[in-house]
């Protein structure tokens, strides 16, 4: 063969070698365009404690448990106590000694305080262990039910302790909740302390705590709220299963905000009232229509309200200890404990 046939069939080859490369590329392109995209599968949901599994042992030393309760008086009385639980950043007695205390006082109610560390800011389920061992306490001196009546994160505590402690549902007759965000509130964006990222709607704990039931049976469960409160509106206030009831129901276009709801208002501690002198939730219809006149119950004077109500603003001014996120969950929320 000469050199010129020898040159054509190396050309030849050449391109053959190309085509075929070609081929294989495009056919492997068309291979993997056809494969089917592969979506991650999404995880499982979280298997939550059952609401009937006996309780986990309290992690709070006793001592500690046993000095947060106070009450005005140690004798049995003829009502169910009432266990006042305050909201974010102030203490109970900050919140209720000049105001809500005397006024059930002298509506013939016992109370009681359970006092928290670091004024409720801290993470909400070490604090529910102390409502916990304040509900198992009054039960166990007073031989009777314990109604709650709470403010803000106060009531959400208390929902905690009888979600996951479920020896604590036959000792409670009434929860009374003021201004409690049951659905959560906006995500905290700076300077968050643990309560703060807790109470965000959606967050992990409120999967844990709206998991199973968010009310139990024998409870009677009053939700009372304002039109007009900007940081717990109706809406986060709602919880499923319980009618709210708002201040405006009784008193049409009346102007109540967060704080007033749940210290001092007249209409709005009349219906707190009605819940506890009474078999069943909240009636409102039961409120005398002149209630409406009264900015504040008798038992709450103008100069006690006025500092008070001061002193609860600055406690709440006071910010919490700020942390990176929401606390982990305790292990108990867990079908199976980690």
């Amino acid at each position: 063969m000469n050199s010129g046939a020898l040159r054509i069939g190396a050309a030849v080859a050449i391109v053959l070698v190309l085509v075929i490369g070609v081929f294989a590329a495009v056919r492997g392109m068309a291979v993997r365009s056809a494969a089917p995209v592969v979506t991650p599968a999404p995880a499982p949901p979280v298997a939550w404690a059952p609401v009937d599994r006996p309780g986990p042992a309290l992690t709070v030393p006793a001592a500690e448990l046993d000095a947060s309760v106070a009450c005005t008086r140690a004798t049995r009385a003829s009502r169910d106590t009432a266990l006042l639980l305050s909201g974010t950043g102030a203490d109970p007695a900050t919140s209720f000694d000049w105001g809500v205390r005397p006024l059930l006082t002298a509506e013939g109610f016992r109370s009681c305080y359970s006092t928290a560390p670091d004024r409720n800011t801290g993470d909400v389920a070490v604090r529910a262990e102390y409502v916990a061992h304040a509900i198992r306490t009054i039960a166990a001196d007073t031989e009777r039910k314990v109604a709650v009546v709470a403010f803000g994160e106060g009531g959400i505590a208390a929902r905690w302790a009888l979600r996951f402690w479920p020896d604590l549902r036959d000792q409670v007759s009434d929860v009374v909740l003021l201004g409690t965000p049951n659905g959560g509130l906006p995500l905290c964006s700076a300077g968050c302390s643990a309560a703060d990222w807790q109470l965000a709607a959606g967050s992990p704990f409120f999967q844990a705590l709206d998991s199973g039931a968010a009310t139990f049976p024998g409870i009677d469960y009053s939700v009372i709220t304002s039109d007009l409160d900007t940081t717990v509106p109706p809406a986060a206030a709602a919880l499923p299963g319980v009618v709210s009831t708002t201040v405006q129901q009784v008193c049409p276009g009346r102007e109540v905000e967060h704080l007033s709801l749940g210290l001092s208002d007249a209409v709005s501690l009349a219906l707190a009232v009605d819940a506890l002198r009474n078999p069943g939730p909240v009636d409102p219809t039961r409120i005398p229509p002149a209630t409406c006149g009264d900015a504040r119950p008798v038992e709450i004077q103008p100069g006690p309200q006025e500092r008070g109500t001061a002193a609860v603003l600055a406690a709440q001014n006071v910010t919490g200890a700020p942390v990176n996120g929401e606390p982990p969950l305790p292990c108990y929320t867990r079908a199976d404990p980690c």
